[in-house]
């Protein structure tokens, strides 16, 4: 009996210390003293019986409050409650010190990790967030595509910001929501938030076709290079192959992108092809993405050194007829030249004047040798995406390489280094477009194009008194400002800071020649060098551009076409330098050393507090999307003939990777001597400071090359276009139907017809 007692009492002992923590914490804690649980990670409650769900940055928060009962809010960065099961670590009261996409610290700021990133509720029996509709994850994390959980509409890929952004040209996004904030990518030919929307086919509308309006198709130049040749006599010593062990002839393709942005590859063309081979080829893409019998093709083939020479040929437009001759000039400055063969334009084995090469007379050792295309796609209408050339057809092994030819010369100089593939696409003035900015016809004006004797300045000539007059009242103001126009034509005359930008277009021509631009001012100087319009007693309306289109009599006529846009100098003080046929523009601060060494040639919108300064020295910022220009004030003569808008896609700070003292052969001083180098009143030594650092990414490859020192300050000139000078033409279903988006289809407008509603015909109204 004693003994039953004995063991009720150990009994009952035992099970009131089993009792001291509640549910003896569930086998998720630790049983401690003051009968309280410290719950294992991931668990909560009094007897941690609920789980803790994932946390994620909060789309949405506040301030926590006084957690601790103190009667003060601590600062940001002073955690407050402990043995926390939610906030192991503690929390903050107020919002906590965060970071920027720069990492500089941000005083109480908000979108710290909240439970299920306060998107959602916590299931505290799984541990799993039931997500409010619209946001996804694990811990609510995503702000779901449209569509979730079948996004984008089996029409495009669901992608982060961040993502997107990187996708686009190689834009950053890297702020608080960066792998949150979610959208689509749509397929090519759809579109909408969720990808839904078809797009229907593009035309051009019929009813832009008047008085001598043209339009402007897309022309490309391909070039396919080698930088091996034989000083000696000029002869080729080495020449395309395809780098096998037995050289076979070397191929490439192209890959070109439709209006809807997809791309399509060529079959492989071999090195040097006929024109016919090229267009072949490209006509031989399926869905007619090139349509057959509209593309025309000009070849160039150049043996000897590729610098300022001519070379001649037909129309590629009637390449049957030697009726109308042309010449085309190819002057590049192509820096990638010089650089060893596995770099492209920068490399830190560049000479001082490497990244130039000029005519034969020139000091440069290093030119290049191969084929030019000159492409003219007149069945595809609208801006399109610059194609490209693809050499390495073989996965990795490169299919066009410089290897040596059959017949190369008897002397074959021993040390002759390998050499290097250079291909290039760039359009020399003639980009294709969808909108016209430059549609206000000029009426009652046809001129020609005059070059003063013995120099290569350009001018407006052939004019009456009656068409100056007109064309002063077409150009109207050149900048923002209308209160310092002059006259009773109300116009200025244009400036360094504002230059009238027009439209020229032949009076006798076809609908495929789409015209050029050309930059003009109105000069008053009357002296005899100066003065060549015989009608210009007040002054001589000079080209910016020394324009003469490469496919022009001297006697041929031209009507102007106008716009009440804007063009702007956007800095004195910012310089771009580029090589040819790049899609990179460097901005420097080169040419003036007024500014102390602060301000490094940054043209961006972008501010921040370590550089809100530039603007100071900045009239106009560009911001991604801008249509820009290069163009150079002070030597007009070496502006490129013919002008390329080019549209902005990335403007971006990149370190530097090089030393420039290497680089171009020249030091940085503050005290420039001959063949220094000076950025600033500040000697920035060897480091190059802030050079080169800033980049524009641009749509189109340039059509001109520019040296850092040459002496020729190429600024950056920012259009404005103005929707009272602006037509689109390029368009779906041509403007003259509507686009089904839910088929892709168009429904034409009575009177007109075709798949894209481009045509007129009086047996459709």
């Amino acid at each position: 009996m004693m003994l039953l007692c004995a063991l009720l009492v150990v009994a009952n002992f035992l099970a009131v210390a089993d009792a001291e923590c509640a549910n003896a914490c569930n086998g998720h804690g630790k049983c401690t003293s003051y009968d309280m649980c410290i719950c294992n990670r991931n668990w909560q409650a009094n007897d941690c019986s609920e789980r803790v769900c994932q946390f994620g940055l909060a789309h949405v928060d506040t301030p926590k409050g006084d957690l601790d009962a103190s009667g003060a809010l601590s600062g940001s960065d002073h955690p407050v409650v402990d043995n926390s099961f939610v906030y192991p670590y503690g929390t903050t009261e107020q919002f906590p010190q965060m970071e920027d996409s720069d990492l500089n610290p941000l005083q109480n700021s908000a979108h710290y990790y909240m439970e299920c990133s306060n998107k959602g509720t916590c299931d505290r029996s799984s541990g799993l967030c039931t997500c409010y509709p619209g946001y996804d994850g694990v811990a609510c994390q995503r702000a779901s595509c449209p569509g979730f959980p079948n996004s984008c509409s089996g029409h495009g890929v669901c992608k982060t910001i961040k993502q997107l952004a990187a996708a686009d040209n190689g834009n950053f996004y890297d702020l608080w929501d960066k792998d949150k904030t979610m959208g689509c990518e749509c397929d090519n030919g759809y579109s909408g938030p969720d990808c839904s929307l078809r797009t229907c086919k593009v035309g051009v509308d019929p009813l832009y076709l008047d008085d001598t309006a043209t339009i402007k198709y897309s022309i490309f130049d391909f070039a396919t290079l080698s930088t091996a040749y034989y000083a000696g006599n000029g002869a080729i010593e080495r020449i395309f192959s395809d780098g096998q062990y037995q050289n076979k002839q070397g191929y490439f393709a192209i890959r070109f992108y439709d209006a809807y942005g997809e791309d399509w590859v060529t079959v492989p063309i071999v090195a040097g092809a006929s024109c016919a081979a090229v267009v072949s080829a490209l006509e031989s893409l399926p869905n007619d993405v090139v349509p057959p019998g509209k593309t025309y093709c000009t070849r160039t083939a150049q043996q000897t050194l590729l610098g300022e020479s001519s070379y001649s040929g037909y129309d590629a437009q009637n390449p049957a007829s030697s009726s109308h001759p042309y010449m085309i000039n190819y002057k590049m400055a192509i820096w990638e030249a010089n650089t060893p063969l596995n770099f492209g334009e920068i490399s830190s084995h560049t000479t001082a004047d490497a990244h130039l090469y000029t005519s034969s007379s020139g000091n440069d050792t290093t030119k290049v040798v191969g084929y030019i295309y000159r492409l003219k796609f007149f069945g595809n209408p609208g801006a399109l995406q610059e194609p490209e050339i693809e050499i390495y057809l073989d996965g990795k092994r490169p299919s066009l390489v410089s290897s040596v030819n059959s017949q190369t010369p008897t002397t074959v100089p021993t040390t002759s280094p390998p050499g290097k593939v250079i291909t290039k696409v760039w359009t020399d003035g003639q980009q294709g477009e969808n909108n016209d900015y430059f549609a206000d016809h000029c009426d009652g004006v046809s001129l020609q194009i005059g070059k003063v004797a013995s120099s290569k300045t350009y001018y407006l000539t052939g004019m009456t008194t009656t068409e100056r007059s007109l064309l002063k009242a077409c150009l109207g103001a050149s900048d923002f400002d209308s209160s310092n126009n002059i006259d009773v034509y109300n116009w200025d005359h244009g400036s360094k800071y504002y230059p009238h930008l027009i439209k020229l277009v032949r009076t006798i021509t076809t609908y495929t020649d789409g015209g050029y631009y050309a930059a003009v001012w109105f000069d008053t100087a009357t002296t005899t060098t100066q003065t060549s319009d015989s009608f210009g007693t007040d002054g001589t309306f000079r080209l910016l551009n020394p324009f003469f289109p490469p496919d022009a009599f001297s006697t041929d006529s031209y009507e102007v076409y106008t716009t009440k846009g804007t063009l702007a100098l956007t800095s004195n003080y910012s310089q771009a330098i580029f090589s040819f046929a790049s899609h990179y523009a460097y901005m420097v601060n080169a040419t003036y050393d007024n500014l102390g060494g602060l301000y490094d040639g940054d043209i961006s919108c972008e501010v921040g507090m370590e550089n809100a300064y530039k603007f100071k020295y900045i009239f106009h910022c560009v911001n991604k999307t801008d249509l820009i220009t290069f163009l150079n004030w002070d030597q007009q003569y070496t502006n490129p003939p013919h002008i390329n808008l080019y549209t902005t896609q990335r403007l971006a700070h990149i370190p530097l990777q090089y030393d420039v003292t290497t680089l171009f052969g020249k030091k940085l001083s503050a005290t420039p001597t001959s063949g220094d180098f000076k950025i600033g009143a500040k000697n920035m030594g060897s480091e190059g400071a802030h050079f080169m650092t800033h980049v524009i990414t641009t749509d189109l490859s340039t059509n001109w090359g520019v040296a850092p020192f040459s002496g020729a300050p190429y600024h950056v000139y920012k259009f404005f276009p103005a929707v009272a000078s602006t037509y689109n033409y390029v368009a779906p279903c041509a403007n003259r139907g509507v686009c089904d988006d839910t088929s892709g289809s168009c429904s034409c407008f009575p009177g007109y017809t075709n798949d894209n509603c481009d045509t007129q015909s009086s047996l459709h109204v």
